[in-house]
């Protein structure tokens, strides 16, 4: 069943009200009721909500023109659709109406049928109007809902075309420590870390300036130039027009899992840099070598084209490479002097208890250990151990690490030997280029010579 729809009919005349009233009871669901005045139909709008509102102009004290502006002015009244009942209509009162708010007006005599039509009509796209507003009224108070939350649970700002800020919620000012107004119309590029490359600044933007929606980690800086780092989505905001108006970034701070993730990557890099001088101290070896050639590889795998976080790990898990010594018998690893064909072949097998060490591993850090340890013997032409792998079947890891290795332990004393000259070691290590090293490694180490040197000697036996 249809709602009920109230429709309120002014005119002076009863009889002129009789008459449309008798003729609008014929659609069931409307609720006919009457004022006789402009005084009485504002009373009528007192006592219940209206569809439609049938005007006379022609009436004493208040005229319909005048009783349409004071309904035009009441706010619970203003959308209420007005059609006006008039005997005159010519042109500039049918103007007047229509400039009073009127919707439409219908001649006297009227016509039974135009007058419901009319009715009908107006009555139907004024129930839609209230429908699409409530509508609109529910959508609105749903994103208000949605925005305290995110308010609440992220960090949110806003930023126009140009990259000036234009919000700020309270929980970034909580985070950074400025104010909202310090933060109106500073700059986003302001806020990022120097850390924050260009090339990632282009990506973003670029991405936002094609309607895109970019994501990525981002570094801030607090008003104290401490730095938190947040997961950030920023989306630009396109009007009916297709357009971009504003961007609006929300963010999580994801700081907190950042340290505790650095904390254990510490931890874990401590403890293979122990390990590590555990098996160089049991060959009576001095534990600083892994620290150097840790070094070694770092500035090599940079020079190489490595981005950080591979330098990082290659750094951390560089000091297993000897860690399968823990396999060898003293008599062997402790051994003064050169070491027997077969003595050797047994010493050679430490390259793959270190890989069995850790080959099964599920964690980066720990399968480059792997790597590096199995492969850190083999040699550019075929000629190393333990599988005698020749060129780039050599792992990457294995060739940067193989050089650091040598260097080290030809410039250092060990059990067995003494220590070579640096200008000794460098004429092996050039003369091996093509044979024992990549080129284009040895190339690089000597392009970095002053750092690999500046690292030999800071770290030595106090």
């Amino acid at each position: 069943m249809q709602d009920e729809i109230n429709i309120l009919i002014v005119d002076d005349n009863p009889k002129n009200i009789q008459l449309a009233a008798n003729v609008l009871k014929s659609v069931t669901n409307y609720h006919i009721y009457y004022a006789t005045s402009g005084k009485a139909a504002l009373s009528q709008l007192n006592k219940r909500n209206y569809s439609l509102i049938l005007l006379d102009i022609m009436m004493p004290e208040m005229d319909g023109f005048e009783t349409a502006q004071q309904i035009k002015a009441r706010t619970t009244a203003v959308n209420i659709p007005i059609i006006f009942l008039t005997a005159n209509a010519n042109q500039q009162s049918i103007i007047r109406a229509f400039e009073t708010g009127a919707e439409d007006y219908v001649t006297k005599p009227f016509n039974q049928l135009e007058l419901i039509s009319r009715v009908r009509t107006h009555v139907e796209l004024f129930r839609i109007r209230c429908k699409l507003a409530e509508e609109a009224n529910r959508k609105e108070r749903l994103l208000e809902q949605y925005k305290k939350v995110v308010d609440i649970a992220s960090i949110v700002f806003k930023m126009d075309t140009q990259g000036q800020i234009t919000y700020v919620n309270d929980e970034y000012c909580i985070l950074s420590h400025f104010t909202h107004d310090e933060m109106n119309g500073r700059f986003f590029k302001k806020m990022l870390h120097p850390d924050v490359s260009r090339s990632i600044l282009d990506e973003l933007w670029e991405t936002l300036k094609s309607g895109h929606v970019w994501s990525g980690r981002l570094k801030i800086l607090t008003r104290d130039n401490e730095v938190f780092i947040v997961e950030a989505t920023i989306m630009p905001i396109i009007n009916l027009t297709g357009k971009i108006d504003e961007y609006i970034t929300v963010s999580n701070d994801i700081t907190p899992i950042i340290n505790i993730k650095q904390e254990i990557i510490d931890t874990q890099s401590e403890l293979l840099y122990t390990l590590g001088e555990i098996s160089e101290l049991r060959s009576k070896e001095v534990s600083w070598h892994v620290r150097r050639v840790s070094e070694y590889i770092a500035i090599l795998a940079r020079a190489y084209g490595m981005n950080q976080e591979e330098i990082e790990l290659l750094k951390t898990a560089s000091p297993m490479h000897d860690v399968g010594k823990i396999g060898i018998a003293d008599s062997i690893l402790l051994k003064h002097g050169r070491l027997t064909s077969e003595e050797f072949d047994i010493m050679k097998n430490h390259t793959t208890i270190g890989y069995q060490l850790f080959k099964n591993s599920k964690r980066r850090m720990l399968k480059t250990a792997a790597i590096i340890s199995h492969e850190h013997h083999e040699k550019w032409d075929g000629s190393g151990y333990p599988r005698g792998l020749k060129g780039k079947d050599i792992h990457i890891y294995g060739r940067i690490a193989s050089i650091a290795d040598v260097f080290d332990a030809l410039s250092h004393k060990r059990i067995y030997k003494d220590a070579w000259s640096v200008e000794n070691t460098l004429e092996y290590i050039k003369a091996e280029s093509g044979k024992s090293f990549e080129p284009v490694i040895v190339d690089l180490f000597f392009d970095n010579i002053d750092a690999i040197l500046a690292i030999k000697n800071k770290y030595q036996p106090q």
